[in-house]
């Protein structure tokens, strides 16, 4: 083979391979970008999913806490319109001129009935509980209705022993004990209500 073909022949392969050599660079130099542009796409994905997460935590804690707290108000209406009642019949004495003692009684009436007609409003709050989770709420508030169903009855039972004059000093202390117990039992709502709307949210989003 004379020099210049030679020289030729040398020419065509060194160009040949720089050229092999620019595609092979390139070609890493895209699949860098290509990687680079995945990774980045699934951080970006990520972020994304974790703030609707925390999006859907939010809106979740907001609406449990406005239905516990619905609750909570409607119950305490019913509780305090009972409570007013009891005080009525509290303040009757014996010796109490009739028409005094009368007017007590027909008032202390009225407040039970108000406060009936309240309690059927609390259990359409009560089921919006059941709905909004978790079922550990639903059972609180049942406790805390089941709780004023006593305190009704303690009430009533006052009342009619009051109609008949056969009032003892044991109908205000049962319905002492009956109003305490009402109470505790709200304040166990309350409580679970903090634990339930708190930071470990989403460890309880089951109904």
């Amino acid at each position: 083979m004379d020099a210049g073909l030679a020289g030729l022949l040398g020419g065509v392969i060194g160009a040949a391979v720089g050229a092999v050599g620019a595609t092979a660079s390139a070609w890493i130099t895209g699949r860098k970008a290509e990687q680079q542009a995945k990774i980045q796409s699934e951080a970006q994905l990520g972020q994304a999913r974790l703030q609707i997460d925390a999006e859907r935590t939010r809106a979740l804690r907001e609406s449990r806490k406005s239905a516990y707290l619905a609750f909570a108000e409607g119950w305490h209406l019913v509780f305090g319109t009972l409570s007013e009642a009891s005080i009525k019949l509290g303040g009757i004495e014996a010796s109490d001129p009739p028409e005094e003692r009368e007017e007590r009684r027909q008032t202390a009436r009225r407040l039970w009935n108000e406060a009936r007609a309240l309690n059927r409003s609390l259990d359409r709050l009560q089921h919006v509980v059941y709905v909004e989770g978790p079922h550990q709420m639903g059972g609180a508030a049942q406790a805390a209705t089941g709780a004023l169903v006593t305190y009704f009855g303690a009430v009533l039972d006052w009342l009619h022993a009051v109609d008949h004059g056969a009032e003892t000093p044991q109908h205000g202390s049962d319905q002492q004990g009956a109003s305490s117990d009402a109470h505790g039992k709200l304040l166990d709502f309350l409580y679970a209500a903090s634990d339930a709307t708190g930071l470990d949210i989403s460890d309880t989003r089951a109904p």
